[in-house]
């Protein structure tokens, strides 16, 4: 599965938990595709707008930091309403309109349903392990779903697992690693360039002779 394929796959399920905390019970599949796009993309603004800042306000570590997110979310409409910077200097107070209604959100019941619908927060008379909740996300649900052993050694290595030890990969009838390639290589230049260094392929026998040819 390539990248913005997997990507799309892994941001279907946390839209459906939304939808459904929102009340919706069904939706098309274009529907929801063109919604994972969306969400997509304002991730990718999102991101690209505080390592702007970041970039911009300390470019010798341009690791983003709250100030800068705070910036991006400014950005992308996050934070609304929300004064400019100018028209707080000039009335001499910091907005924080936009901030506490975006923190009153997360917050907030809305936020709430959506945590309770992805099982991170327990349904009124579920029976709920404390150690064990909010260990597991729906991700790691469906990973051990899908998983006949429940093992994470089939992800080892890609984006759903964690990081595995290199090792070298030996090609059959090929070279074992990419420097023996090389050698192997330049140990053959010296015989194509003995074989091409006439510049014209001889020509087969029965072409060479006239007699045999019809004028």
């Amino acid at each position: 599965m390539s990248g913005p394929n997997l990507h799309n796959a892994l941001l279907r399920p946390p839209i459906i938990q939304i939808l459904r905390a929102a009340g919706f019970h069904a939706t098309r599949p274009s529907v929801l595709d063109t919604l994972a796009d969306l969400t997509a993309r304002y991730m990718m603004i999102l991101a690209s707008s505080a390592t702007a800042h970041a970039s911009n306000a300390h470019p010798n570590d341009p690791t983003p930091v709250l100030e800068d997110i705070y910036q991006a979310l400014q950005d992308t409409g996050a934070l609304r309403p929300q004064l400019r910077g100018w028209e707080e200097d000039w009335q001499c107070d910091e907005d924080m309109r936009g901030l506490e209604g975006f923190l009153s959100w997360f917050t907030g019941p809305a936020n709430q349903e959506i945590r309770r619908i992805a099982g991170f927060v327990p349904s009124e008379g579920d029976v709920v392990d404390t150690d064990f909740l909010e260990k597991e996300d729906f991700l790691m649900v469906l990973k051990k779903k899908h998983s006949k052993t429940g093992e994470e050694s089939r992800y080892a290595g890609t984006v759903l697992g964690k990081s595995a030890e290199e090792h070298p990969i030996v090609i059959e009838g090929g070279a074992p690693s990419i420097q023996e390639w090389g050698t192997q290589v330049r140990s053959r230049a010296p015989y194509f360039a003995e074989s091409d260094s006439s510049g014209v392929s001889s020509a087969p026998s029965n072409l060479s002779d006239a007699d045999g040819m019809d004028v």
